[in-house]
């Protein structure tokens, strides 16, 4: 290809001429195939083409050229070709694009036609790309603009105010006049965001603002400039301005929609923590109660129905904490949290738990512990615990006969994982049912007919519960059969154990109640069904117990009785070993009084006693000064043990402080 093959240029000029300059333009390294030859009388053919470069043969008469085109349409049709005149003598001036024709066959003459053509070329590859870059322009529709600080002066293009609706009349004067068409909350960020960058020179900024339009409604636009410089050393910021309009609406739309659902949530979780506080509280008077009336007749009968009472309780409150672990799940998004754990530990207070009831049942509950299983694992011990006990709950629930079985296997590769099978020798469950089952309040049978009772969301947040630890959860099943589920959960291993775990026991015998005969305990209690209970559970173990219907009272009774230990020189006794203290009651709540009693360096055990139950109740009663959390309903076994513990060390702490 040679050196102007690419551009087109046409010769106007008679014939005789016209092939001289062709040879000419040849010789210069143009093809034919882009030199057109035009007569003189027909020049308007050139409208109709794209030339980048127009000679013309011009011949001298009576000291006036003898042909040239129309001086009024030249201009306006053919002003984006370059225009070069050869004549017989060039008028009085010198011009680059006014060549003599005499000088045709010289070699300077030819060193011009090649800057000509070389100008030519130059300005037709700048049009094009003037064309791409305002076709670039309009179609993305960005609108540009520059800002002087020296002359106080802001230019908008033409697209940029058509973008805007302004007129003429309407444009801005200066960067004061620039800024009314800013929103006025708006106007701080966007003139300090400049400023900074004609200070700092910060490189390529970004501004989210609104405009106000001609018709005064306000757009957002994208704002993004850059600062340069010119050779006289003035700075001025170019930019490019987009209409975001429509994206902000969405943005802000999603962001109400967030607000209303994150305030739903928070009204969800206040009426769940509610709804188990008055659910709880009588719970535990009902379980407290049938559990004292046990202690006082050996009736058969009426053993029958407090264990029903009992039995039906537990299963109203089992229903209560599926609800608010599958609320907490859809809305707090926990993650695993890993503990060295004991498998023997897992496997006591996963499964060990059930034996009885399987018993009770008929039913064998068969454990399978690998003897490569390490003694140890790092691992989310509560979760694994749920699920666990989920699994085979459900499994004894829907096996009538036979067995229920937990095997337990550890696989090392390709990566450390804690394998689970929970099979049973039960009904089954259909295939078509298999998916479903997994969906909350969802069961394999969900006829009216069905033989079991039940909430059905056992699975649903077994499943869940497996995806928060980044494990696995799959079934088989098959009717009349039975059912395995599989479970696979990633742990760690620690680097000091791998030594297989011990088999674990099948003793369950019930543990022996705590003698707390001279522990002091202050029960802060306002439901007084529930003080009965707790105080008599409290008073069967030897406990002295103080009552108190509120914090304010609880509050009091201290203060009292530290006047008194201090008259006496026991300022570290106070009177109390303990103090059980109800979150939820009037005057003042357990939260309030437990932090005015640590600001008056009250240092014994305070022990919150609360029916909420949801993620982060614990942390908000361990907060406010509490030592620890007790979920109502109370189990006396568990209640006893915590007193004891805790009441062991205030005796210790106030033995040595008096020493």
């Amino acid at each position: 290809m040679m050196e102007f093959d690419q551009i087109e240029i046409a010769i106007v000029a008679e014939a005789i001429p016209s092939m001289k300059i062709a040879e000419l333009l040849s010789s210069c390294g143009v093809s034919q195939e882009h030199i057109t030859l035009i007569r003189p009388d027909a020049w308007p053919e050139l409208i109709r083409n794209r030339f980048a470069l127009c000679i013309w043969r011009v011949a001298n008469r009576d000291g006036e050229p003898s042909f040239l085109p129309d001086p009024k349409r030249t201009p306006e049709f053919l002003g984006n070709c370059l225009n070069v005149r050869i004549e017989d003598e060039p008028h009085v001036g010198v011009s680059p694009y006014v060549l003599r024709w005499n000088e045709l066959d010289s070699p300077d003459f030819r060193v011009k036609m090649r800057q000509l053509m070389e100008e030519a070329r130059l300005r037709q590859h700048f049009r094009m790309h003037e064309q791409w870059y305002r076709l670039a322009v309009a179609e993305a529709n960005v609108g540009l603009w520059w800002w002087d600080r020296h002359l106080n002066f802001i230019y908008l293009s033409e697209h940029f105010q058509q973008m805007l609706g302004l007129t003429h009349e309407q444009l801005p004067a200066n960067v004061e006049q620039w800024l009314e068409f800013v929103h006025p909350e708006d106007r701080d960020t966007l003139y300090g965001t400049v400023d900074i960058h004609f200070d700092e020179d910060a490189g390529r900024f970004q501004v989210e603002c609104r405009l106000k339009h001609a018709d005064g409604v306000y757009h957002w636009y994208s704002l993004s400039g850059q600062l340069r410089s010119d050779d006289l050393s003035r700075s001025m910021i170019l930019g490019s301005a987009v209409d975001i309009t429509q994206r902000k609406e969405v943005e802000i739309e999603l962001a109400q929609a967030h607000k209303q659902a994150q305030a739903a949530i928070i009204a969800k979780n206040e009426f769940l923590t509610n709804m188990s506080h008055n659910i709880r509280t009588p719970l535990n008077a009902i379980l407290g109660h049938a559990d004292l009336i046990r202690d006082l007749t050996n009736r058969s009968d009426t053993n029958d129905s407090v264990d029903a009472i009992c039995r039906n309780s537990q299963e109203l409150m089992k229903l209560l904490d599926d609800i608010l672990e599958l609320s907490c799940i859809e809305t707090v998004h926990p993650v695993a949290k890993l503990e060295k754990t004991s498998i023997q530990d897992l496997v006591q207070c996963g499964v060990e738990v059930f034996r009885p009831k399987a018993t009770e049942l008929g039913l064998k509950l068969a454990v399978n512990l690998n003897p490569d299983t390490p003694e140890y694992l790092f691992i989310d011990f509560t979760r694994t615990r749920q699920i666990l006990s989920r699994l085979i709950d459900n499994a004894i629930k829907f096996t009538h006969e036979g067995e229920v079985g937990v095997d337990i296997h550890f696989h090392r590769f390709p990566t450390p994982t804690l394998e689970l099978i929970i099979r049973d020798s039960g009904a089954g469950i259909p295939a078509a049912r298999l998916e479903s089952i997994f969906e909350p309040f969802n069961q394999a049978d969900n006829s009216p007919s069905r033989s079991h009772a039940g909430p059905g969301l056992g699975l649903s947040i077994s499943r869940r519960l497996v995806h928060i630890l980044g494990g696995s959860l799959d079934i088989e099943s098959e009717v009349g059969n039975g059912t395995s589920v599989l479970v696979r959960i990633p742990v760690e291993v620690p680097s000091e154990s791998i030594l297989p775990v011990r088999q674990p026991t099948s003793d369950s015998k019930k543990p022996e109640l705590p003698n707390l005969d001279g522990y002091r305990v202050l029960l802060v209690e306002d439901g007084h069904d529930n003080q009965v209970v707790i105080s008599t559970f409290l008073r069967k173990a030897g406990v002295d117990v103080t009552l108190a219907e509120n914090g304010q009272e609880a509050v009091d009774w201290v203060r009292s009785h530290r006047q008194e230990s201090m008259a006496a020189g026991v300022e570290a006794d106070n009177g109390v070993d303990v103090i059980l203290m109800d979150m939820q009651m009037p005057v003042l709540d357990g939260y309030a009084a437990t932090r005015l009693l640590r600001e008056e360096e009250f240092t014994k055990p305070v022990i919150a006693l609360t029916a909420h139950a949801l993620k982060g109740d614990r942390e908000r009663c361990l907060e406010a000064g509490c030592d620890d959390y007790f979920t109502k309903p109370i189990k006396r076994a568990a209640l006893l043990e915590i007193v004891q513990r805790f009441g062991e060390l205030s005796r210790q702490a106030t033995t040595s402080t008096c020493q």
